[in-house]
């Protein structure tokens, strides 16, 4: 069984009603990319992006199955969790519509799901990469999350300072 399926597994006992669902094939994803006018700001978001509704993970048919898959899903476990520890609607409102305006929710709850995805790369390879942290500074301060955090030197020193705490808690 590979990792992707196993993970998928344990999602569905942690979450019974979890799916994965093709992304580039969902009207609902579709529809959105459309009312929400995304080819302006985020082009790549049914292709390069996964989002996750409730216990549902949309995501491009290229990741499913794959190990790039499961670490997605590892980042996305964070966000389920988090959106069910606060209900749902909790989650769902400050994570939507508390767009562009400094240091937002939607940054704080990116913080907690890319540290799980700095994580798996440390699992995976024994390193955090310097190319994984400017990725994930870009979404944060770029237009495909909506400048959720426009300032880059902040983000950079969070980001450095969580591969910090997760190679010493590796050393342990």
């Amino acid at each position: 069984m590979s990792r992707f399926d196993a993970l998928s597994a344990e999602l569905r006992r942690e979450f019974p009603s979890f799916r994965v669902v093709v992304k580039e094939e969902s009207p609902f994803m579709r529809a959105l990319v459309r009312v929400a006018a995304m080819r302006l700001w985020n082009p790549r978001f049914l292709e390069d992006y996964t989002t996750v509704i409730g216990t549902r993970v949309f995501m491009p048919r290229d990741l499913i199955g794959t190990d790039a898959g499961y670490r997605t899903l590892r980042h996305e476990r964070i966000h389920m969790r988090d959106a069910r520890r606060t209900a749902y609607v909790g989650f769902f409102v400050t994570y939507l519509f508390a767009l562009p305006a400094g240091l937002t929710m939607r940054a704080f709850w990116e913080a907690r799901a890319y540290e799980e995805s700095m994580r798996v790369e440390l699992e995976d390879t024994g390193a955090i990469s310097d190319e994984s942290l400017a990725r994930i500074e870009e979404r944060f301060t770029g237009p495909d999350y909506l400048f959720m955090c426009p300032f880059p030197r902040f983000v950079r020193r969070r980001l450095e300072a969580m591969r910090t705490r997760l190679l010493r808690e590796r050393e342990r």
